[in-house]
């Protein structure tokens, strides 16, 4: 562990010094920097702090919540870094007061104009450990783990027709999980994507990804090659596809083929738009190896100014990338819904049912989410916000999916 520290600071040590290199060069251009920051108070009752069926935890829990996001911008280079400091203090004691972090860094430079760049990111965060379901919408810590993500792309861009751009470029990514659980991971890939824009409405892409992943289940290469098109056929509605084959050469459990693709159409009308998708893509796992995770949707926006909704359905089935394997399948409904009722005064409503099928251990688990929300600005720079959310999640088999939750938090922001 400390040999890996210190090769990120050594790496990111030289990321650093390239950077203020190409600061002292872009200072004697025109650039823009601004600065922006906030602080948040919240105040949270939750009746069921562990998410267990019997002998709930009740607690208040309160927070602190400084922010502050910085952007500068000059001709040769674009940064942006946003980060949050979430101090939580438990008033009966039954977690330690405790400190999360949310960092998001972005960052792109031109060594050559239109023609050569550089991108880097690096975000913090705290993600729930199971691809199926989000806990982070049920609790601030059970069955979640800090993240950091590390990426850095050079690349080129090359305009060989009017119409036509085509990328080349290579990535490293560093992936890394503060829980023992989490599956740390370093990608290394090149890709090429070529895109022309065959006419006003129709565009065209292929491509091609090689990426090699050292993780701590098992190391394998992956060659992707894929192509595509997007055609807008009225304003606001389009129709896409996107199809490939991904060819993967596991360390120890052989050679697979397993095709993916992306299609849909989205169709805008006066007061609302909908949008059916078929997808089938290779998703991260935090515990393990990526899946391959098939999913269909259909889903419906308003575009109502003051009565905004959306309302989504979905299926998808999530199967081991190795044996192919199908592990879990999950149906689910979500809604929002919000209403301006003046300029200062806005409510929300949400609602999440999702069930979810453990075709290995022949269960199933229910998990409904509602929540309810206010926001009042008493200014321009401070506003109110009071939320309430119940949780209810049951299985006739695993234990620790039976439990009821009731959180109310109230908080005041202020902007500066």
């Amino acid at each position: 562990m400390k040999k890996h520290i210190r090769s990120r600071i050594w790496k990111t040590g030289q990321i650093v010094l390239f950077l203020l290199l190409v600061f002292l060069v872009s200072g004697a251009q025109a650039a823009k920097f601004s600065a922006k920051a906030s602080l948040s108070t919240q105040e949270e009752y939750n009746d069921n702090i562990y998410l267990t069926e019997k002998n709930r935890t009740t607690d208040y829990i309160t927070k602190v919540l400084p922010s502050l996001a910085l952007d500068y911008k000059a001709p040769l280079w674009k940064w942006h870094g946003a980060y949050t400091l979430d101090f939580q203090h438990y008033a009966n004691g039954s977690v330690a007061d405790n400190f999360a972090h949310d960092l998001n860094v972005t960052n792109r430079i031109e060594p050559l104009r239109k023609f050569f760049y550089i991108d880097m990111t690096e975000q913090y965060t705290r993600t729930s450990l199971s691809l199926t379901r989000n806990y982070s919408q049920e609790s601030l810590f059970v069955n979640q783990t800090d993240v950091n993500n590390f990426a850095v792309t050079p690349h080129f861009t090359l305009r060989p027709g009017a119409h036509t751009k085509v990328a080349l470029g290579y990535t490293y990514q560093n992936t890394w999980y503060k829980s023992p659980s989490g599956v740390n991971k370093q990608d290394n890939s090149i890709y090429a994507e070529a895109t022309d824009k065959a006419s006003r409405n129709l565009e065209l892409s292929a491509g091609a990804i090689y990426l090699m992943e050292h993780n701590d289940v098992e190391d394998y290469h992956k060659i992707d090659l894929h192509a595509g098109s997007r055609y807008r056929f009225a304003p606001d509605s389009y129709i896409f596809l996107t199809a490939g084959d991904g060819i993967f050469e596991f360390q120890r459990s052989g050679t697979s083929n397993q095709p993916f693709w992306d299609a849909g159409i989205s169709r805008g009308f006066a007061s609302f738009s909908a949008k059916i998708e078929a997808s089938s893509q290779f998703v991260e796992d935090p515990t393990g190896l990526a899946e391959k995770v098939d999913t269909y949707s259909i889903s419906m926006t308003s575009v109502s100014a003051r009565t905004p909704f959306t309302i989504s359905l979905s299926l998808g089935d999530y199967r081991d990338l190795r044996t192919k394997t199908l592990q879990t399948v999950s149906y689910g409904v979500t809604g929002t819904v919000s209403h301006k009722f003046t300029r200062v005064l806005e409510s929300s409503a949400s609602l999440t049912a999702q069930r979810l099928e453990d075709r290995t251990e022949d269960t199933y688990t229910n998990r409904l989410l509602s929540g309810l929300g206010l926001d009042y600005n008493l200014s321009r720079r401070v506003s109110l916000t009071l939320n309430y959310l119940f949780v209810y999640s049951h299985s006739p088999v695993v234990l620790t999916d039976r439990y009821l939750n009731n959180q109310l938090t109230a908080g005041v922001t202020a902007t500066f």
